[in-house]
């Protein structure tokens, strides 16, 4: 990627989040971007109904279900998103943001197949697409928060409606995984981020509720799962099983 590239993409996407009024800590939707944006985004197998090829549908969807996730459709000044409904919703999260990311970043389009039908693919772009996409689902003050109490990767996933994979990538990419293990180094503490991938965790079905949190009471998630790492646990599910929203609001 060109020279200056992250710290560009890092601004943008905070100023993309502000518009949406989303914190640091808030989950980002693909589609409240799209709509804020007046872009439709819809299944590809929506689109049998307008002439599209009902096989070829079948092929992207059911056959070989993994080679096709989202594409942008370029009409004039109009845009389309199409995306694959069998794809996990984690999955549709990353490339539904790495669409829009070509679009904020006003990519050129280009023929979807060249010569001999074969995909074209322009590294360049489609590295900065998935680096802004990243950004704007995971802010870098939230990876760093995780990263300072050790927070295993697959509960931020949970938390942001992302793959574990991702979480992980955009931790270590954003440096916060190393600030967090100099801060702590400064401090005299252990490195905890070193325990984001040792702590045993409830499955991702188990740890959904997570997204629905306020800033406000991840945060309160973030301080338990902290304590627990810092008390030597070995997994959290006893942790991630309390709702704050629940103890919040009982009776004193």
């Amino acid at each position: 990627m060109r020279r200056g590239f992250q710290a560009e993409a890092e601004r943008l996407a905070t100023e993309i989040r502000q518009e949406l009024g989303l914190g640091v800590d808030d989950r980002f939707e693909p589609p409240q971007l799209a709509l804020a944006y007046g872009v439709p985004v819809v299944p590809i197998t929506d689109l049998v109904d307008q002439g599209a090829d009902e096989s070829a549908v079948w092929q992207l969807t059911i056959t070989d279900r993994g080679c096709f996730s989202a594409a942008t459709v370029f009409i004039g000044t109009s845009r389309l998103i199409v995306y694959n409904p069998s794809h996990s919703d984690r999955r549709l999260a990353n490339s539904l943001a790495h669409e829009l990311s070509h679009l904020l970043l006003e990519h050129e389009p280009g023929p979807a197949l060249g010569p001999g039908g074969c995909r074209t693919w322009d590294g360049e772009v489609e590295a900065e697409a998935d680096a802004l996409a990243g950004m704007l689902l995971i802010s870098r003050e939230a990876a760093l928060a995780c990263a300072r109490v050790g927070l295993p990767h697959a509960v931020g996933a949970a938390r942001f409606g992302v793959s574990t994979e991702l979480m992980r990538w955009r931790t270590d990419h954003s440096g916060a995984s190393r600030q967090a293990a100099a801060e702590a180094r400064r401090a005299g503490r252990p490195p905890v981020a070193r325990t984001a991938g040792v702590l045993r965790v409830p499955p991702p079905a188990e740890m959904a509720w997570l997204g629905d949190l306020s800033s406000l009471h991840w945060r309160l998630v973030l301080r338990r799962c902290g304590a627990a790492v810092a008390g030597g646990a070995t997994e959290l599910h006893s942790v991630l099983s309390a709702d704050p929203r629940v103890a919040s609001t009982q009776p004193a």
